[in-house]
C-alpha cells in the first residue's frame, strides 16, 4: 500500500492548489474522477485508490483541502503574532 500512498500524496499536492474551506464533497467530483483515472493509468486499481482514500475519494479530497487550508491559516496567524 505504500506505493499508492506515496503516489496519492504527490497527486493531492497537485490537485489542491487554492486554499479554501469546503463543505460539500461534490465540489471535488471532477478532481476525484481525474485522480482515479490517473491512478488507473499508473497501474493502480479503482479498489486500491478507494482503499487508500478511506473508501470515498471525493471526501478524501475534501478533507485534504480543508486540512491544508487550516494549516495555511494557522501559519499566517503565527507569522502575524
Amino acid at each position: 500500500m505504500a506505493g499508492i500512498t506515496d503516489w496519492l500524496d504527490d497527486r493531492v499536492q497537485e490537485i489542491i492548489r487554492d486554499p479554501g474551506l469546503h463543505e460539500n464533497k461534490a465540489d471535488f467530483r471532477d478532481q476525484a474522477k481525474t485522480l482515479v483515472e490517473s491512478a488507473e493509468a499508473e497501474g493502480f486499481t479503482v479498489a486500491e485508490i478507494k482503499e487508500a482514500c478511506g473508501g470515498d475519494v471525493e471526501r478524501y479530497l475534501l478533507d485534504q483541502q480543508n486540512a491544508m487550508t487550516d494549516v495555511d491559516r494557522q501559519q499566517r496567524l503565527a507569522d502575524d503574532a
